[in-house]
């Protein structure tokens, strides 16, 4: 059971699918966590089929996510960072530019009433106003959270390389705790749409467990000379080798990963190609840590490590040094 005493922080990792929030105490301990599907996007579809200000949406989604927390701890700090805090979220939190400093105290946090006399703090993204603008929400909190699982990388002022895979992957340059640049890839949508909606999908029949083989294939066509191509000419492959009997309908959804995945680090890593690759950490979730590992492999990068739950960690870093964690003890 939950010791609710012992509670110093709520906090959320509030992104486009989901919802993640925990409970912490002393040290960031994590007391206990819960997560719904109840992201941004599915906020939004929430206030539109019910009719609903957007804004009481949100309302709706924090109690279920973790109204009864908040309401039996009324003087705990409440935090987030993610989407939330997005142009399509609850409150707009302005962007900060790159470079961008992790662990400064000079941090504005947006806030927004949430009921029982509370406010939650929303965590600014990061804007890297490059001829290609890119913005981040809520990665910036879990490289701060690795960096802080891990004193010696976080002091050292050698170029550092972070993976955030996901619905829309980051590409991180850092050094110290700075944020000097990153790219965005939009592998994770791309390959939903295509798997749910595209002509793709007719050939892709359910496989009871990931085929590594299959998506081996994929990562190897993405490095060889023909998937030096941009994959939108690739992609088709997914579907003439099913007719031409040389893929198993069982092994589109793992192989058009691969090629997909493939394909994004063949983009990144031309970044490095005259130099070695930087130190890399993956934070995600298991099961993508495991496939951006084992497509890194392929392509030969070798210094890699792989973090989860990284998001937790800088979400308390934050409330730390902004003061929220001594404000709750007073």
């Amino acid at each position: 059971m939950t010791n609710m005493a012992e509670a110093q922080l709520i906090a959320l990792d509030w992104g486009t699918t989901s919802a993640r929030a925990y409970l912490m105490g002393r040290g960031g301990e994590i007391l206990a966590e819960r997560s719904k599907p109840l992201g941004i996007m599915q906020v939004n579809r929430n206030a539109e089929e019910k009719s609903l200000v957007l804004e009481v949406a949100f309302g709706a989604a924090f109690e279920e996510l973790c109204g009864d927390w908040s309401e039996t701890l009324p003087l705990t700090p409440i935090i987030a960072c993610g989407m939330v805090g997005s142009r399509q979220g609850w409150i707009e939190a302005a962007y900060r530019p790159a470079p961008a400093d992790l662990s400064t105290q000079n941090l504005e946090l947006a806030t927004v009433e949430v009921g029982h006399g509370q406010r939650l703090h929303v965590i600014p993204g990061v804007l890297d106003s490059k001829e290609l603008p890119d913005v981040m929400r809520g990665e910036e909190t879990q490289i701060l959270g690795a960096l802080d699982l891990d004193t010696e990388q976080c002091d050292s002022e050698d170029e550092q390389l972070f993976l955030l895979p996901g619905t829309h992957s980051k590409w991180v340059r850092v050094k110290g705790q700075t944020i000097i640049d990153f790219s965005t890839s939009m592998t994770g949508e791309t390959f939903a749409l295509l798997s749910k909606y595209s002509i793709l999908s007719k050939l892709m029949d359910p496989a009871t467990d990931e085929n590594w083989n299959a998506f081996d294939r994929g990562v190897r066509v993405s490095r060889s000379s023909t998937g030096s191509v941009d994959v939108m000419l690739t992609a088709f492959s997914a579907r003439t080798l099913v007719l031409t009997g040389r893929l198993e309908r069982t092994e589109v959804s793992d192989y058009l990963s691969g090629l997909m995945i493939g394909s994004e680090i063949r983009s990144v890593l031309e970044r490095w190609k005259d130099r070695e690759v930087p130190a890399l950490t993956i934070c995600g979730n298991q099961e993508l840590n495991k496939r951006y590992a084992r497509a890194l492999a392929i392509f030969d990068v070798q210094r890699v490590r792989e973090l989860q739950g990284t998001a937790a960690r800088g979400l308390w870093s934050v409330a730390s040094t902004v003061g929220l964690l001594q404000a709750s003890s007073v």
